[in-house]
């Protein structure tokens, strides 16, 4: 029951998106997935819209949580009490970041699917009319070679097979190690971009953590993990998987500048400033 609902829901509407924007990109792999890549960005952006726009919301609490922190920092369940009442005056939902993250996990784990079976010659689930289209009713067959990479390959299978260091596995342990510091930069351009992310202070004793301090520390350290995992997994799945990943790290400044553009526009104006102090602290430093 599962199964067939996520095949003639999910699963073959994308494969044959994919098939599809491959033929109409010369039959290249490599263009199809940055294409989709893009599309799921664009079909993402009313949820992190509702997301930074929540973000917008917390943030300016933030005067009004520290009153409140002030009033009742001898009575943590009074403050607890009247932190939650000012979180559902603006609609606040500690889950509210499933809204986004439930979407991209399953769009994430249908483009593995598809990406692995494309990449195996798998194409079982294809339209008969996109074949019809494409290929006049005659057997698909996938190029798979996109710049120096073949899609299918993962630097575990070149290197068990050339060695580690091997100039045949070095592009994909290159191109895995792209995609892990792309999700770290990324992670770090959206805060700068966005005015920074001001470090939480530690709660004293008794008192708990603000939801809004709650949210920095889990972005720190997901900014940290996240990189480390991603280049984990790039190295033993195909550079297909890769690819798609280091375009939508991308395609993600892209969306959150667009969101929120005044915002990011003096984030900017103050990374300049931020730039141009440095230089000059480095001038007037002794050599």
């Amino acid at each position: 029951m599962f199964s067939t609902i996520w095949n003639n829901v999910i699963y073959f509407p994308v494969l044959n998106l994919l098939i599809v924007f491959y033929d109409l990109l010369f039959e290249n792999l490599g263009l199809a997935i940055i294409v989709i890549a893009i599309l799921i960005r664009l079909i993402l952006i009313p949820l992190m819209k509702r997301q930074t726009e929540m973000t917008k919301k917390m943030s300016s609490l933030k005067p009004q949580i520290d009153a409140l922190q002030k009033k009742y920092k001898n009575n943590p369940e009074k403050l607890s009490e009247e932190q939650i009442k000012l979180y559902k005056k603006v609609g606040y939902n500690p889950l509210g970041c499933l809204i986004t993250f439930v979407p991209q996990l399953l769009i994430l784990s249908v483009l593995i699917q598809v990406i692995r079976n494309v990449t195996t010659g798998d194409l079982n689930g294809i339209y008969p009319f996109v074949t019809n289209l494409l290929n006049d009713g005659a057997s698909l067959t996938i190029n798979t070679r996109f710049l120096i990479w073949d899609l299918t390959k993962s630097f575990n299978d070149l290197s068990s097979e050339f060695g580690k260091f091997s100039v045949e596995a070095l592009p994909y342990l290159g191109l895995s190690v792209l995609v892990g510091i792309s999700q770290y930069l990324t992670t770090k351009f959206t805060q700068v971009m966005q005015g920074g992310l001001p470090q939480p202070e530690e709660p004293k004793k008794g008192k708990e953590l603000s939801p809004e301090d709650m949210t920095k520390k889990m972005t720190k350290s997901f900014s940290l993990i996240l990189p480390f995992t991603t280049i984990f997994i790039a190295i033993s799945a195909p550079a297909a998987l890769s690819l798609y990943w280091a375009i939508q790290s991308f395609t993600l400044v892209i969306q959150y500048m667009l969101l929120d553009w005044d915002k990011t526009e003096k984030g900017i104006q103050n990374l300049f400033t931020k730039l141009r102090k440095n230089k000059e602290k480095s001038k007037k430093s002794p050599k």
